[in-house]
């Protein structure tokens, strides 16, 4: 994820701490954010490594072809890049989902490069269990559309290994490259739960997530 990278350097310039260290300063939680908002601007208006994964990689598209998976321009200012879809209803859920919100609470807390990867690397397990869980319940749910979710999800399955070598190539070197490598991991995998969930709430908009934010060991034993 690449604003986790770019933002920890604004801390670092600013108060030589890393980007999640609760420092305390609203100015340099300011300078963090205006950086991530930066860097999502730039991934959302394409300044990216054309060698990088396409958005279609990690997405569903609907049945008249558009990609659910366009991070909206100009509201990169979060820990979380956005995700727009064509329902803002689902959109509205998705906001508001658990995983997200358990990563941003404890992001508080993180202050060395290894926490910070490791933080990643866990939810990244925790998105990737969202996509198994939520495609099982698509599938059941889907009669017409059954055979193009599953190659679509065959698909996406055939190239993560891929998508993800390439994510990991891209990321620059030293501590802010193992954060951005790491963040742009948990990035692939929540892109993708994102399309398809969205899916799934088309055959049940009140479906719940895999993932339980009353269980402290859910987090911990992902991955």
């Amino acid at each position: 994820m690449r604003q986790l990278a770019i933002s920890l350097l604004a801390v670092l310039t600013a108060a030589s701490c890393l980007l999640f260290a609760a420092c305390g300063e609203r100015g340099e939680t300011a300078s963090a954010v205006s950086a991530v908002s930066s860097a999502a601007s730039a991934v959302s208006s394409g300044e990216t490594d054309p060698t990088a994964p396409t958005e279609e990689d990690a997405g569903i598209t609907a049945g008249n072809g558009e990609d659910l998976n366009n991070p909206e321009e100009g509201e990169g200012a979060g820990l979380v890049i956005p995700i727009e879809t064509d329902s803002p209803e689902f959109d509205a859920k998705f906001k508001d989902n658990p995983i997200d919100a358990a990563y941003v609470a404890e992001s508080a807390d993180l202050v060395s490069t290894i926490e910070i990867v490791e933080a990643c690397e866990r939810y990244a397990a925790l998105w990737e269990k969202e996509i198994e869980v939520g495609m099982e319940k698509l599938l059941s749910l889907a009669t017409d559309d059954r055979e193009q979710y599953q190659k679509e999800q065959e698909d996406w399955e055939t190239g993560r290994d891929a998508n993800l070598k390439a994510l990991t190539e891209q990321a620059g070197e030293g501590s802010l490259g193992q954060i951005e490598a790491a963040g742009n991991r948990m990035d692939f995998f929540r892109a993708r739960a994102n399309a398809v969930l969205r899916e799934l709430y088309s055959y049940d908009p009140d479906f719940t997530y895999a993932y339980d934010s009353d269980d402290s060991s859910a987090v911990s034993a992902a991955g």
